[in-house]
């Protein structure tokens, strides 16, 4: 049987596809995945804006401009662009995260440049108007009735996020927005937030499969190129968490039927913070909760049978700070303290004993693994660039992530864990029936 030491030199060896890229002269980076599986092709065209970007008072404007996109130009009329799309055999759709914006499009190989130019025309080129905008904002309201309202874990989290990160501040206005927030942005409201962040040089454009860097490069600068390019303001986060932490902020609802524990801590991410344990708690959160086999999993559900499931969780690929999150769904007559100090015992076993080598080798594997599935995919790996991209990231750190995965060693993965698993940082949460946290 291999060792996970000589499994990991293999996947090492496996050739990364470096992405070839170039930047229009009106500052439109563009990427190029080329694939020849099959003949289609899928464009991404993301903005470095989100609702982070917004302020208090006009939260939900990200998400709603994601919507008036598909409203029309002067060349395509409202709804066309998705059934222009789908006539071709293709599909689309769109997306808001607290940092990025994104457009994407799958169809086959040869109907690239419809896309791309019906993508390029809605940047510079997009009607928002009085009729509709009425009906798109209850479509925006009804979206967060069903996926926020609607949800309690929904709510919990938009309360939790108030407090790790400071009310009213960045990533803790929800992405959807505040209702009442929504029901007062109007044309002028959305027409200044386009017109602030939709730029070539505030985007990248990334396609993925079968084509070359040629063909792509002839197209963006037959579109896209003419565009010109904007004044956009920098872009800030803050530095610092929310005020009085740690915190409790406990939901009971009629619409829970099982309870569920959390613990959200303050983390850097690549770009703020202590950004040198970006890596090591990559590798820290799947060694500690990121599988069914990962030493929480382990304790708390095969072994003392307290848990349903329990898991861990991390992305850095924020423009600022971001959250390291334990989470465990008890088991039935199993009590949130019995969750509490079992979740305490292994934090502390770690931060006492530390990590083995064999542990930090698997995590390294699991995750050099999927990072290398990703590339076959024609979603997952411009979403990967994408994500980069947009938070000031660049190709060349893509290309990268294997090797500084690979290199991260145990003093580094327990240093991580000492950095972000502090009091002072945290916030716990309980997702409970009406009856209480048992």
């Amino acid at each position: 049987m291999l060792s996970t030491r000589s499994a990991l030199a293999r996947l090492l060896a496996v050739e990364w596809r470096p992405a070839e890229t170039f930047t229009l002269p009106n500052g439109l980076q563009v990427v190029v995945l080329p694939s020849h599986r099959a003949p289609i092709v899928t464009q991404v065209l993301i903005y470095k804006v989100g609702s982070a970007d917004e302020v208090h008072g006009q939260t939900g404007i990200a998400h709603f401009l994601e919507h008036m996109m598909f409203k029309g130009t002067p060349t395509t009329g409202a709804t066309e662009f998705s059934r222009i799309v789908s006539r071709n055999g293709g599909r689309d759709n769109a997306f808001t995260g607290f940092d990025v914006t994104g457009y994407h499009q799958t169809i086959a190989a040869d109907r690239l440049e419809l896309v791309m130019r019906m993508e390029a025309d809605r940047m510079v080129n997009l009607r928002i108007v009085e009729k509709e905008l009425l009906p798109e904002r209850q479509v925006v309201l009804e979206e967060r009735r069903t996926r926020v309202d609607n949800v309690p874990s929904e709510l919990l989290d938009e309360a939790v996020r108030e407090q790790l990160f400071g009310r009213h501040k960045p990533y803790a206005m929800p992405t959807s927005g505040y209702a009442d927030d929504v029901k007062k942005l109007g044309v002028n409201d959305l027409t200044n937030f386009y017109r602030r962040h939709y730029a070539p040089n505030n985007a990248a454009l990334i396609v993925a499969g079968d084509t070359t860097v040629d063909a792509v490069r002839k197209l963006a600068e037959k579109y896209y190129g003419p565009i010109p390019r904007r004044t956009v303001e920098p872009r800030r986060r803050p530095k610092e968490g929310g005020p009085g932490l740690p915190q409790r902020v406990t939901r009971a609802d009629v619409r829970v039927s099982e309870p569920r524990w959390s613990r959200d801590y303050l983390a850097p991410s690549y770009r703020l913070g202590e950004t040198k344990h970006a890596h090591a708690l990559q590798v820290l959160a799947r060694l500690f909760g990121g599988t069914e086999n990962s030493r929480l999993s382990r304790a708390l559900v095969a072994d003392a049978k307290l848990a349903l499931s329990a898991s861990s969780a991390y992305s850095p690929a924020s423009l600022g700070i971001t959250a390291f999150d334990l989470s465990v769904q008890p088991a039935p007559q199993k009590t949130i303290l019995e969750i509490e100090t079992a979740v305490a015992e292994q934090m502390k076993r770690l931060l006492d004993d530390g990590v083995t080598a064999e542990e930090v080798e698997h995590a390294q594997n699991q995750l050099l693994a999927a990072a290398i599935y990703s590339q076959d995919s024609l979603a997952s790996g411009p979403r990967l660039y994408g994500a980069l991209l947009s938070t000031g990231g660049t190709t060349a750190d893509v290309d990268a992530w294997p090797q500084r995965i690979a290199a991260v060693t145990r003093d580094e993965v327990l240093a991580a864990a000492r950095h972000v698993w502090r009091d002072e940082g945290a916030v716990t949460s309980l997702l409970a029936p009406v009856e209480g946290s048992r």
